[in-house]
């Protein structure tokens, strides 16, 4: 190679290394805080809508079933809150799990209450801590009792089984059956949500899926999961995240970094029941 093409071509490299250099250092830099909606805080949102995007080839609701789930079944069944509050509200599905106590601790230190879909044979096996959740504030719903896809089965099967059996754990362990649920994988039907509804559930899923299911496995894993929220958070958002299921310590860093940004953004955090008005969230 000639000395001048060869100049070219290290300075093309080193052209590209500092490019990758400067989006890390862009990448790792504090995002600015999102403005205020200029929405009146009161003012009903037209529809709701997941604002994260699909990921092909993982075994997840399409987010157009999602979204008409609430379209067709209003005060049923939530993607996030009714109107423009400055509220938020962080859920946590899969456990309890021994990563669910430092969970708790973080949330404590930052006096966050927040809302835990658990699973029904994980609520027997950590029975203690789920009455530690309970005794500090949080609010416990219901996630099937082995984690199933529902759709399309009988009730004999996600209510006897799955839904119902867990709502019998809950008795147990707590003393009290919740009266929220939501469904594993965001799977549901329509009848499905009606039939709920009539055993007095309310259907929940989210606005903003951080994807910590698959991001706990990166590297910088819970500063990935922690752009994630700052990149689509608005107001009264449902955020879901996972306290079981698999590792997650890289979820609890996230949690304990994301809260004080929120916080600086004028997000007050409240129990998925607070932010929909639902009084009653025990049966």
């Amino acid at each position: 190679m000639r000395p001048k093409a060869r100049s070219i071509a290290v300075f093309a490299v080193c052209l590209c290394l500092l490019g990758v250099v400067a989006w890390q250092v862009w990448d790792w830099l504090p995002p600015p805080l999102p403005a205020a909606s200029t929405v009146a805080a009161s003012t009903p949102k037209a529809h709701q809508y997941v604002r994260t995007p699909f990921i092909d080839d993982w075994d997840q609701a399409p987010l157009t079933d999602m979204n008409a789930h609430a379209a067709l079944n209003p005060g049923v069944a939530f993607l996030e809150g009714p109107t423009h509050r400055r509220l938020v509200a962080l859920t946590f599905d899969d456990g309890p799990s021994p990563y669910t106590p430092a969970l708790l601790d973080v949330l404590k230190k930052y006096h966050v209450h927040a809302t835990f879909f658990w699973i029904g044979k994980h609520v027997q096996e950590y029975d203690t801590v789920a009455r530690r959740a309970l005794a500090e504030g949080h609010t416990l719903g219901n996630h099937t009792f082995t984690h199933p896809d529902m759709s399309g089965t009988s009730s004999d099967f996600w209510w006897d089984e799955q839904i119902g059996l867990t709502q019998d754990i809950f008795q147990r362990v707590i003393g009290k059956r919740p009266v929220l649920f939501r469904p594993p994988y965001g799977k549901i039907d329509d009848a499905q949500i009606k039939e709920l509804n009539q055993h007095g559930l309310k259907t929940i899923l989210w606005s903003i899926d951080t994807q910590d299911w698959n991001k706990n496995r990166w590297l910088f894993g819970s500063h990935h999961i922690e752009r994630w929220i700052q990149q689509y958070i608005h107001e009264e958002a449902i955020i879901l995240m996972h306290d079981g299921g698999g590792h997650r310590d890289q979820t609890v860093a996230a949690v304990d970094a994301v809260i004080p940004w929120l916080q600086k953004a004028g997000y007050q955090f409240v129990t998925v029941d607070q932010l929909l008005g639902i009084k009653e969230v025990y049966q």
